[in-house]
């Protein structure tokens, strides 16, 4: 027989109370992860920012002229052409008076960029000492100069 304590059995008293140390571990670990999980979102919406002065634009005969092929990117219906370095993308969630998710994409030294979007081409000549991103945002492309990649830098 269990033994009673002011007319409560004291087993269900420290299973009850094992019961609620349990939910207020596991309300700890979701609010963690939910706490992680939104500063990730933020670090990323900060890595592809378009805040930096914008990309000089270039005429488009200048650009066919310009030394090199073009290496050709379609990505989320856009076409993306660069000539030197390297290039990644990814899709950001819609930001107010943006038109919805938007397709991003970043350029280590570009030198030279051509970008078409709904029939429409764009031309920019980042200067040597910057990086670029660009977006495609209510169909049309929004070039920013960013600074360029260091081995060091956090994303």
């Amino acid at each position: 027989m269990a033994r009673q304590r002011g007319g409560r059995n004291i087993l269900d008293s420290g299973m009850s109370l094992g019961g609620w140390v349990v939910i207020a571990a596991s309300v700890g670990i979701c609010a963690a992860i939910y706490l992680a999980q939104k500063n990730a979102s933020a670090d990323e919406a900060a890595f592809w920012s378009l805040r930096g002065p914008p990309c000089p634009p270039l005429e488009e005969t200048r650009y066919q002229r310009a030394w090199g092929t073009a290496q050709v990117t379609r990505y989320e219906g856009a076409s993306f052409e660069y000539r030197v370095g390297h290039m990644m993308c990814t899709r950001r969630p819609g930001e107010p008076g943006s038109g919805g998710p938007y397709p991003v994409c970043q350029f280590t030294g570009p030198v030279f960029l051509g970008v078409e979007t709904g029939g429409r081409r764009s031309y920019f000549a980042p200067p040597s000492r910057y990086a670029a991103r660009v977006a495609i945002l209510n169909g049309q492309a929004r070039c920013v100069l960013i600074p360029r990649f260091k081995m060091n830098a956090r994303r």
